[in-house]
């Protein structure tokens, strides 16, 4: 039952925590019951890439592969155990090149949308799953010491979680710009957080690395690099909120960058817009040629001499 509140999430501009294509390509296949053979890879957010097919010989067996570069340090912080209660048997040995991989059929996926959701949300729950361990620790009254570290995309795009007692826990995550007003646009927004929402957790942008990473030696350092820290407490992941809570974190940093290039191209936009519109008017402030040709009352033209 804990598995099933991510699936009605209120209409928010958020990005989507399964992947489409997926979803879409199951739901298809099972719909249509004609056999026919499935192959197709598809990518997601930071590099990775799924690889979808069904069985040549056994047309209704299925099988998930997922390659992410940070596979292996989500599976060591919480992720195996994580995909095993979720696909239990399916789970079998990866896929030559992939990282993560889910065997099924169609037989058990048909009349089952929940679990043709947490096939496409396999990256989802993979990256979520150390975020979900220290909630759950917090929740129970546990502690979990020291900081979880995860290169989320490479050594500069990365995500530590910290548990900071039985009622609060730290996520901060390291975003590298493509251009370094991108910084002032992250800050802007991140702000907004804490203004506008009620209730929300604590977030705070900062072009440093913040205090709770000073025991970090190797931390991500340059003009574009910037630093998300998001402080959630009790209220944020208690009982079911905390998946909720989970996937909405480890969108943060596309979520960022998203609306980033959202802002920047509706302000190009307007941008563009205005020049149009200062053209226009410039160019009704033109004198018109005099025209020498006149007309008479009769309708007779003649031409006036300079």
């Amino acid at each position: 039952a804990g598995t099933r509140a991510y699936l009605a999430l209120p209409n928010m501009i958020l990005l989507e925590i399964a992947n489409k294509i997926i979803a879409e390509a199951i739901t298809e296949r099972i719909a249509n019951a004609n056999g026919v053979v499935l192959e197709f890879k598809a990518s997601d957010f930071d590099g990775a890439m799924f690889h979808v097919w069904s069985g040549h010989e056994d047309v209704e067996e299925l099988t998930i592969s997922l390659s992410y570069s940070a596979s292996e340090p989500l599976l060591k912080y919480g992720g195996k155990e994580r995909l095993q209660n979720l696909y239990g048997s399916s789970l079998t040995a990866p896929e030559s090149g992939y990282d993560v991989t889910v065997k099924t059929n169609f037989a058990e996926l048909s009349g089952n949308p929940e679990l043709v959701k947490n096939i496409s949300m396999m990256k989802s729950w993979l990256c979520a799953a150390p975020l979900l361990k220290v909630m759950e620790s917090a929740e129970s009254g546990g502690n979990l010491p020291g900081i979880v570290d995860v290169p989320l995309k490479n050594t500069e795009e990365r995500m530590w979680v910290k548990q900071d007692g039985s009622d609060r826990i730290t996520a901060i995550f390291s975003v590298t710009f493509s251009d370094r007003d991108d910084i002032v646009f992250a800050r802007v927004f991140t702000n907004e957080f804490n203004k506008n929402i009620s209730g929300a957790p604590a977030c705070n942008f900062s072009a440093s690395p913040p205090g709770e990473l000073s025991s970090i030696t190797n931390l991500p350092r340059g003009e574009n690099v910037g630093y998300i820290t998001i402080v959630c407490f009790d209220r944020h992941f208690k009982g079911d909120k905390k998946f909720n809570a989970a996937f909405t974190l480890i969108n943060m940093r596309n979520y960022l960058s998203y609306h980033i290039k959202c802002s920047k191209s509706h302000m190009h936009t307007r941008m563009r817009t205005r020049c149009e519109n200062l053209l226009k008017v410039l160019n009704r402030a033109k004198q018109q040629p005099v025209d020498a040709e006149k007309k008479t009352a009769s309708g007779r033209t003649f031409t006036r001499k300079k």
